[in-house]
């Protein structure tokens, strides 16, 4: 449906599509979010100095926007999972977890920042959602993957609080 309220676009994972066509109101008035997907995208694969598809799939994504557009950005929940990121990444190279996380945000805002430079767009990093228990896991991974939320959104918050860019709890 062809619609003249502003769009206001929500890049990342699966995420991004809870809130598809989706009105919200600013002070600008009403907004329609337009999602602009990367399946699969995980905070790491924006933070680290390799070309990937993620990157290029996102990349046309976001200039394919026109500049100066709110922008949300959706991104993080994959790494935090028990089975995914994070987690199994420290287990396999003893890495504290903290590390981990404060390496891959950085990383992460540091590569949609410098995506930036041309297309000015206004971003809202969303934070990533409280997990479900799990009960097909244990008490303590549940308890890690909690944790590593906890943190992964403490970091994110951190992180953003030295630039321009927002956060969305």
């Amino acid at each position: 449906e062809k619609s003249d309220i502003p769009k206001v676009y929500h890049i990342g994972e699966s995420h991004c599509l809870s809130y598809a066509h989706s009105r919200i109101f600013t002070k600008d008035g009403p907004h329609l979010i337009t999602p602009r997907i990367t399946f699969g995208a995980k905070a790491y694969h924006f933070s680290n100095n390799t070309e990937n598809h993620f990157k290029a799939i996102t990349r046309i994504n976001l200039n394919q926007i026109p500049n100066r557009s709110l922008v949300f950005i959706s991104v993080g929940e994959i790494d935090c999972r028990a089975a995914d990121g994070i987690i199994p990444f420290s287990d396999k190279t003893r890495k504290p977890i903290n590390e981990i996380i404060d390496d891959t945000v950085k990383g992460y805002i540091t590569w949609f920042l410098n995506e930036n430079v041309t297309n000015q767009h206004k971003y809202y990093f969303f934070n990533v959602p409280a997990p479900k228990y799990n009960t097909e896991l244990s008490v303590e991974l549940n308890n890690k993957v909690a944790k590593v939320v906890k943190l992964f959104n403490e970091c994110l918050e951190k992180k953003l609080s030295i630039s321009t860019e927002k956060i969305i709890d």
